[in-house]
């Protein structure tokens, strides 16, 4: 059921002689799992790390760093180049003001329009990026989409051992998908988006099951000749959100470190050498979601190497991104900075209960209209605090000192008048789990914390049940006050 429909309109459409001239003639293959760290990669999946790595020459980005919170806000920037606050409304929450997600510029239409046929498969679609919180789409995105095979076969898992289809684990049946996709379409040029969610979004030790069947997979795509002519790219949204790792100050690095590696063609080296040497030195730099879209973009229009420009948000991997590349300079807040350099704070500190205090308040305020069914929460432990130091030299900076600019100028006093603080706290009733950034303006004494930049860390399930169909956004803040309904005895 899940195997790839014979449609003629697709194969009379498509053709590498379709392609514009500039292109790098390449299938594209993004095979992503859900939090996903770099790091988890290789503990979990090693004998596929080691395979990408020494036989496919896999360059994988070891400063990949996101730049938002969960899923949409990591693939969004990669399929459209855009934030999504930047793109039409599609909450479903948002009723008639909202558009299907159709309404944005994924980069497959840019390449069905050259020539390639499509395909996007997503194995969760209970929880899938474009249908969970935004309202989905309202035709086929893809020439190829699955959408319509799990939603019906998910209705059937239970009559199945856990994570089988039948005999075969399904996780196969995506890669089995995949490779389906690749082998009647041969002849054709193809771009193709898979993500497998189900034994990674909730676990970090699951996805160890998959090691040896992707190891077999890509040697039978290798094999079969499959890569031979195509950008293969392994990759996450992003690392753990909610296993217990994330409580550790690894998995919170972690979380903002997710898998990102390329596997090019053997020829592809020999005939551009300069873009393969470009995308090696950028592997050890600062990368984001951001430059992905302009690199696939490259593949239908190649603009050369040459070195990108540090005042673009999304820098084609092609170029060389520049050293000097900071956070700030990519569009990376610093609440989800990897780079950051956090000094901890004593928890007994007056300020810090103050800081943890302001931030329950501000919990509280998101829930307040819906005080008759949301609890009050309470501060009931703050676990970890830490301030942002300011670089010295960046406060004492004044101006260039020569005409070159190679001697600072280092007589200025730079007054501070913002802090950024990061705090894990705990709230009662719920035991809710959350870290948030929040600015303290040091003129007035005041906090400031904005929702983009708090993160619930543990699951909240059934204890928001009272808001999850009609106040979905609150669904990390609410503890109900009524107990969830209990399913019917049979």
């Amino acid at each position: 059921m899940p195997g790839i429909r014979h449609d003629q309109d697709v194969l009379d459409r498509t053709g590498w002689d379709k392609l514009p001239h500039d292109a790098l003639r390449l299938n594209v293959l993004m095979f992503g799992f859900d939090s996903l760290s770099r790091n988890m990669f290789i503990r979990h999946l090693p004998r596929t790390y080691h395979y990408l790595h020494e036989t496919l020459q896999m360059i994988d980005l070891r400063g990949y760093n996101i730049v938002g919170d969960g899923t949409p806000q990591a693939l969004i920037p990669i399929l459209t180049g855009k934030t999504e606050l930047e793109l039409p409304e599609t909450r479903k929450r948002m009723g008639e003001k909202a558009s299907f997600v159709n309404i944005y510029p994924f980069i497959w239409k840019k390449y069905q329009e050259n020539g390639y046929v499509t395909g996007y498969l997503e194995d969760c679609p209970h929880i899938g990026t474009f249908t969970y919180r935004l309202k989905g789409f309202d035709s086929p995105p893809t020439d190829h989409y699955a959408r319509t095979y799990y939603i019906a076969s998910t209705q059937e898992y239970s009559h199945h051992k856990k994570y089988c289809m039948g005999s075969i684990p399904r996780h196969k049946v995506v890669m089995n998908h995949v490779q389906d996709f690749f082998k009647v379409y041969r002849e054709k040029p193809k771009f193709m988006f898979s993500f497998h969610t189900e034994l990674s979004h909730d676990s970090h030790n699951l996805i160890g099951a998959v090691d040896m069947d992707m190891l077999e997979w890509l040697q039978a795509m290798t094999e079969e000749g499959h890569l031979n002519n195509t950008l293969l790219i392994i990759m996450s949204d992003h690392g753990p959100r909610f296993a217990d790792i994330r409580n550790t100050q690894q998995g919170k690095q972690e979380e903002r470190l997710p898998m990102f590696g390329f596997v090019f063609p053997p020829w592809f080296q020999r005939a551009y050498p300069h873009a393969i040497v470009n995308i090696r030195r950028n592997s050890q730099r600062l990368t984001t979601p951001f430059d992905i879209y302009p690199t696939l973009k490259n593949v239908l229009h190649y603009q050369g190497a040459g070195k990108g420009n540090i005042k673009d948000r999304g820098i084609s991997l092609f170029k060389q991104v520049p050293l000097e590349r900071t956070c700030a300079d990519a569009y990376v807040e610093p609440h989800w900075c990897a780079c950051l350099d956090w000094q901890e704070i004593n928890l007994q500190d007056r300020f810090v209960v103050r800081a943890a205090e302001a931030f329950v308040d501000f919990i509280n305020k998101l829930t307040e209209s819906y005080r008759d069914i949301c609890a009050e929460l309470h501060l009931e432990r703050i676990q970890w605090a830490a301030k942002l130091v300011p670089n010295e030299g960046l406060l004492r900076f004044h101006k260039n000192a020569d005409i070159d600019g190679f001697v600072a100028d280092l007589s200025a006093h730079t007054v501070v008048t913002q802090e950024m603080y990061q705090l894990k706290v705990s709230t009662m009733p719920g035991g809710g789990l959350f870290e948030a950034s929040m600015m303290y303006d040091v003129t007035d004494g005041s906090f400031t914390v904005r929702i983009s930049d708090v993160s619930r860390i543990n699951r909240y399930g059934s204890a928001a049940h009272c808001v999850e169909h009609s106040q979905h956004h609150l669904r990390p803040y609410c503890f109900c006050k009524a107990p969830p309904p209990q399913p019917p005895k049979e």
